[in-house]
């Protein structure tokens, strides 16, 4: 069985990849060239720009710093301690990518029933090449969730 340090940076880096596959492949083309146009008056500052930053790569390795810091590591926590620390916030990081991926396959079922009713006569919020990508990072995220669950209880 892995340690729970391997875990922790495994499931870490799987949860920055699919932030960002998330972001690059899917929701940075959220908005029609209309919308892109009245939006460049409209930046995003930069202090919101490094909050996504910090909650989108940062914030997953918390768990494996605190895993850094047990017995497998530095050894400044204790393995009781340490695996304390690591589960509460794995199961935040849980909670946080089962809702992402629950939020997406909402996206998904809602855009479907749009297409339906409407004959695509309403066009999407995404373009179709963003759309085909949303169902596998949609499945993606709910098995880093998984990972994260599997720390948690396993």
């Amino acid at each position: 069985m892995p340690s729970l340090l391997q875990l922790t940076l495994i499931a870490s880096s799987a949860t920055v990849v699919m932030n960002f596959a998330g972001w690059w492949l899917v929701w940075k083309h959220e908005y029609s060239e209309t919308k892109k146009q009245q939006d460049d008056k409209k930046k995003r500052g930069l202090m919101d720009q490094l909050l996504w930053v910090f909650f989108s790569y940062l914030i997953p390795f918390i768990p494996t710093f605190i895993a850094l810091m047990g017995p497998e590591g530095k050894d400044l926590f204790s393995a009781e301690f340490t695996s304390n620390l690591v589960t509460f916030v794995a199961v935040a990081m849980a909670i946080l990518m089962t809702g992402l991926s629950l939020s997406n396959y909402n996206w998904i079922k809602i855009d479907n029933e749009r297409a339906a009713q409407s004959g695509e006569t309403t066009p999407s919020k995404l373009p179709d090449n963003a759309k085909m990508h949303l169902k596998w990072t949609t499945v993606m995220t709910l098995a880093v969730a998984a990972l994260w669950w599997y720390i948690v209880f396993g």
